[in-house]
């Protein structure tokens, strides 16, 4: 998986640590979202069939809605699920995503100013052991409203894995 980030490594740069999101708990932060928006359909869908001034062909239209929804965000899914990777370099905090082409995202440890972990309630309600890793610096600051634009996300053993982050870079801070 090296591989993936030749482009954007420097000469001297060399990974120590590669992640990838857990699959299974992405898919169940999907299935959590998708069982909200089944319930408002079969709803919506029960009330064009309780309204007597609706033409009957209107089911059909919530079924395809359903379908084409459901559809698409199990592609995108899947699409940012094969090409999420996260790196741990001796230099930086490397982040590559993307759903048909191929983004990159790099944090040096001189400009990191703090990380957080979260494991949240999905996280302990289906006992995943799965968490989120977010980091911070002066250009994008960690805040309480969460979306952090550094964060290893669907981590397994989110606790884990920062600490090993974190001695990564308190070592290579202290050089």
């Amino acid at each position: 998986m090296e591989d993936l980030f030749s482009q954007i490594l420097d000469k001297d740069e060399s990974i120590l640590k590669i992640y990838k999101p857990h699959r299974s708990r992405a898919y169940l932060s999907a299935g959590v979202l998708l069982l909200f928006f089944t319930i408002w359909i079969v709803l919506a869908f029960v009330g064009v069939l309780l309204d007597p001034d609706v033409e009957t062909y209107a089911w059909a239209i919530f079924v395809v809605l359903f379908i084409l929804i459901v559809g698409i965000t199990l592609l995108f899914l899947e699409l940012w699920c094969r090409k999420t990777v996260y790196a741990v370099t001796d230099k930086r905090i490397l982040i590559r995503t993307g759903y048909i082409g191929v983004d990159y995202k790099s944090l040096n440890y001189d400009m990191l100013g703090a990380m957080t972990v979260n494991v949240g309630w999905i996280d302990k309600l289906f006992n995943t052991n799965t968490g989120n890793i977010a980091f911070g610096s002066m250009s994008s600051p960690l805040t309480n409203q969460g979306g952090a634009k550094f964060a290893f996300t669907f981590i397994k053993s989110p606790y884990d894995v920062y600490r090993e982050v974190k001695s990564i870079i308190d070592e290579h801070k202290a050089k």
